[in-house]
């Protein structure tokens, strides 16, 4: 089955320095190159998502810059895995680069394929 895992920076990697931004770059590079932290398991590789403030939200009555809420998370990004289940899912995302720093928090959900 197919999980999405929702890749949301923290207000710790928005205040992290250029050398620890760029170290932290070449993690996730590896981190993908291995297919998913090793587990052979990533679907999908995803993308990374520019900054909410170059957002538009589509709402009733109109659409507006930006998301524009108050969170101290930021969707940055995504990737799918192929797992058998969303316990092994939630094990590789445990892998992503940052987590154990505070730099990201990590939302798996399962994927309905239509």
């Amino acid at each position: 089955m197919k999980y999405v895992i929702l890749l949301m920076n923290t207000e710790a990697a928005q205040n992290m320095t250029e050398a620890e931004g760029q170290a932290w770059y070449g993690e996730i590079g590896a981190w993908y190159e291995k297919g998913g932290g090793g587990s052979g398991k990533l679907a999908e590789t995803g993308y990374q998502l520019a900054p909410g403030n170059t957002a538009k939200t589509v709402r009733v009555g109109g659409v507006t810059d930006g998301p524009f809420m108050e969170t101290k998370e930021a969707l940055g990004g995504y990737s799918v895995l192929d797992t058998d289940t969303i316990e092994e899912a939630v094990e590789i995302a445990k892998t992503w680069p940052g987590v154990d720093r505070g730099w990201m928090t990590i939302e798996v959900r399962p994927v309905v394929e239509m």
